[in-house]
């Protein structure tokens, strides 16, 4: 199922963004870190994939979501403890014949224009669309990724595995991996420290007030 944004076409989609994650590197729930401008990161990637997706729920079971996203729907894991990969197979369970776009909910300089350019690779060939990683694993950006709900049965198999890893899922399904430019690299950046979200937090402000020079 396709939809036209001006001269192109992208696939309907549901976006499910991850907030129910431990983050015990970061020492505290990644999905309610602040930006510059107030808001949570988890509020700042809805607002990113409501601008992509016309419908948009929360994977996981958060212990507490900034009041402007009180209302959304809440998804809750496929399997207990099994990772980004048991959030996937409710959004995929929930998106029945649409696309799902999977987010992780600490990206921080995540915009539009990326995930459009991975929506706009959905067909009926390919099963998932996937930036590849800039590393020599040949790893995607499975948290940032576009999947077809015919998958479930293989990412429900996946999750019955010990390692209920997304990296495998990929690798079983037909996968459009696309190679990112620098701008996309640094859009896909995600928080794991409180040393990552002090550098983004840094970013972003340098950012602010280069725009506000310009």
């Amino acid at each position: 199922m396709t939809m036209t944004d001006g001269s192109r076409e992208v696939a309907v989609c549901v976006a499910g963004v991850l907030a129910g994650g431990r983050s015990r590197r970061m020492g505290r729930p990644k999905a309610l870190l602040t930006l510059p401008d107030g808001r949570t990161l988890v509020e700042h990637v809805v607002g990113v994939a409501s601008a992509v997706a016309h419908d948009v729920v929360i994977l996981g079971t958060p212990a507490l979501l900034p009041p402007p996203l009180a209302r959304l729907p809440v998804l809750v894991d496929a399997k207990q403890d099994g990772g980004p990969l048991a959030g996937l197979c409710s959004l995929l369970q929930y998106a029945q014949n649409r696309w799902a776009l999977l987010l992780a909910c600490d990206m921080p300089h995540l915009a539009p224009g990326v995930l459009h350019r991975i929506l706009a690779r959905a067909g009926e060939d390919v099963d998932a669309v996937a930036f590849r990683q800039d590393d020599v694993r040949k790893a995607c950006h499975a948290c940032c990724a576009l999947y077809h709900p015919r998958i479930l049965p293989r990412a429900l198999d996946e999750l019955a595995r010990g390692q209920a890893s997304l990296q495998n899922l990929l690798a079983r399904v037909r996968l459009e991996a696309v190679q990112p430019d620098p701008r996309d690299v640094h859009l896909l950046t995600n928080l794991n420290t409180p040393e990552d979200h002090a550098r983004a937090l840094r970013d972003l402000q340098d950012g602010a007030i280069a725009r506000h020079h310009e």
